[in-house]
C-alpha cells in the first residue's frame, strides 16, 4: 500500500538531509515548489514539514522558508520520543535506529518496583537496547513493564525493534493512555558494561535519566532509565524572563 503523500514528501527530504544533499543551513524548496512538483495542496505540504521538524531535521524562518537544522547531540527524553511517535508513527528521527539486546522476564528489583508501584521480586517485561545515530551508539536503556501489560502487548517480551516506541504501543494494546511523566536526572561515571556498550574510555562521565508514565488513573504504564554519554544536551527550553 502506498503512503500517504505528505509522508512520501517528507521521506524525500528526509533522505537527502541524511545523505547530505541538503546541507544544514541549506533552505528546503518553498512550499510552492514542492506543491507544484508533487502535484499536491499546500495542506499536504505543510504536514510533510510539520513532520521533519517534529523529527528535529528542519527550522521554519519567518522571511526566509524552512532550512535545515544544525544537527546539535541530543539525548531526548522518553516523553519527547514518545510524542514523535504519535506525531510521525516512528519513535526514531532520521539516521537513528535501536538494537534490542534483550527482552526477557525478571524479578523486578527494588527501584523497578517502586517506579511501578509493585513489590520488590515481582515478575516485570525488561527490554534492554541500545540506540545508534548512524554508527555511534548514543544510549543504552532499559525499560519495564508489569507482568500484566506484558500479557496485553506480546511484542515487548520479542527482541525486535516496536518501531513506534514501546509506550505507543502499550497504548495502542491496552488503551490506557500516558497521561503523566515523571523524571528524575543524575550525572555519574559509567559502569563498565555501559563503556563498552558505549564505546568509551573510562572513567567517563554519563547522565542517567529514570523516567516513569503514567495513565490517568495514576498507574504507571513503564518505567524507563536511559544512560547517555556527557556532551549531549537533554532538554532545550525557551521561556519569558521578566516583564
Amino acid at each position: 500500500m502506498a503512503l500517504p503523500k505528505y509522508d512520501q514528501i517528507a521521506g524525500d527530504l528526509r533522505g537527502k538531509i541524511v545523505r547530505g544533499e541538503l546541507a544544514a543551513g541549506q533552505a528546503l524548496p518553498s512550499e510552492r515548489e514542492l506543491t507544484d512538483r508533487w502535484k499536491v495542496s499546500r495542506a499536504t505540504v505543510v504536514k510533510a514539514l510539520d513532520v521533519l521538524r517534529l523529527e528535529g531535521l528542519i527550522e521554519t524562518r519567518q522571511g526566509t522558508g524552512s532550512l535545515v537544522k544544525e544537527r546539535v547531540p541530543l539525548a531526548r527524553t522518553a516523553g519527547e520520543r514518545y510524542a514523535t511517535a504519535v506525531a510521525t508513527g516512528n519513535i526514531y528521527t532520521a539516521g537513528e535506529y535501536a538494537e534490542i539486546l534483550s527482552a526477557e522476564l525478571v524479578a523486578a528489583p527494588e527501584h523497578v518496583a517502586t517506579g511501578l508501584g509493585i513489590e520488590t521480586g515481582d515478575s516485570v517485561v525488561r527490554r534492554h537496547r541500545v540506540t545508534f545515530e548512524g554508527e555511534t551508539p548514543t544510549a543504552t536503556s532499559y525499560s519495564w513493564f508489569t507482568a500484566e501489560v506484558g500479557e496485553a502487548a506480546p511484542r515487548l517480551l520479542q527482541r525486535e525493534r516496536v518501531r513506534e516506541g514501546t509506550t505507543r504501543y502499550v497504548e495502542m494494546q491496552t488503551s490506557r493512555r500516558p497521561h503523566t511523566g515523571r523524571d528524575w536526572w543524575t550525572a555519574r561515571l559509567a559502569s563498565d558494561e555501559e563503556l563498552e556498550l558505549l564505546r568509551l574510555t573510562g572513567p567517563a562521565a554519563v547522565a542517567e535519566a529514570r523516567h516513569v508514565a503514567y495513565d490517568a488513573e495514576g498507574k504507571a504504564l513503564t518505567y524507563e532509565v536511559g544512560v547517555t554519554p556527557a556532551g549531549r544536551w537533554a532538554r532545550t527550553e525557551e521561556y519569558a524572563m521578566g516583564g
